[in-house]
This record gives C-alpha cells, sequence and structure tokens, in this order.
C-alpha cells in the first residue's frame, strides 16, 4: 500500500433531483477550488450517515425532499495524497422553485444543473460517480 495514502475521511453527498436536473455548488475551498460538487460535507464522530445528508440540506431554506435513498459510494484518492469515500444519497426536490439557492461557506453560484450536461471541472468524488455509470432518476 502506498504510504502516502492516509486513512480516508467519509463524506456525505446529496443527489438532489429536480426533473433530469441535479443540485450543483462551485467550490470555494481546496482541493479542487473553482470544481463544480454536490451538497454535502464530513460525517461527524457517531452520526448517522442520512442524518448528515438531513444536517447538510438544511443549508438550504425552505428545501423540502422525499426521502433520502443511498445509491452508492466512490473512493477517492486526490493527488495529494488525500484519501476520502463518498456516500451518495438521493433524494427528490418537491419544491424547486421556492428553495433558497444560498452560498455557504463551502460552495457558491448553487444552481439546477442539466445531468446531461454537467459544468466543468467536475469535482473528483463526482467525476468517479459519473465514471461509475451511475444516473440520477433511473431507478438505482
Amino acid at each position: 500500500m502506498d504510504k502516502s495514502i492516509r486513512q480516508p475521511a467519509v463524506g456525505v453527498a446529496a443527489i438532489v433531483v429536480n426533473n433530469h436536473k441535479i443540485l450543483l455548488g462551485r467550490r470555494l475551498t481546496a482541493p479542487m477550488e473553482g470544481s463544480w460538487q454536490l451538497p454535502g460535507g464530513w460525517l461527524r464522530a457517531g452520526e448517522a450517515p442520512v442524518t448528515a445528508v438531513s444536517r447538510k440540506l438544511l443549508e438550504f431554506p425552505g428545501l423540502e425532499s422525499d426521502k433520502a435513498r443511498f445509491v452508492t459510494y466512490t473512493s477517492n484518492i486526490f493527488e495529494s495524497g488525500l484519501h476520502t469515500i463518498s456516500l451518495y444519497f438521493e433524494m427528490n426536490c418537491l419544491n424547486p422553485n421556492t428553495v433558497e439557492l444560498n452560498l455557504n461557506q463551502d460552495c457558491g453560484d448553487w444552481f439546477w444543473a442539466d445531468w446531461y450536461d454537467l459544468p466543468r471541472p467536475l469535482f473528483y468524488p463526482l467525476q468517479l460517480l459519473i465514471e461509475s455509470g451511475y444516473v440520477p432518476f433511473d431507478g438505482h
């Protein structure tokens, strides 16, 4: 095993679906500042992953969704040696026209992106998710 790779940190990502669009924001921090990512964040000690997803979605005032469903994960090893595991949860947004897509400390420029025409560059874990063949709203 490569000794430069550290023990992984675990994060959650929300695939918030609105028809054939997903919620994306531009990263304001490293790694990969300026890339596009899903809503999400780190799992806290003792926290259930689905609870972490719910906590992160509170950053979008007024967001209403159906129940979050675990769909897959990616193992992400960045060039720096940072190793993360991303757990992905999909949910449908029930009120896309009234959600406040605010700037938060990690991301800005939130918008509903067409899954089939995503902006670039993508955050590495999201790129891996796409390369895995995953497609939201596909019955996964």
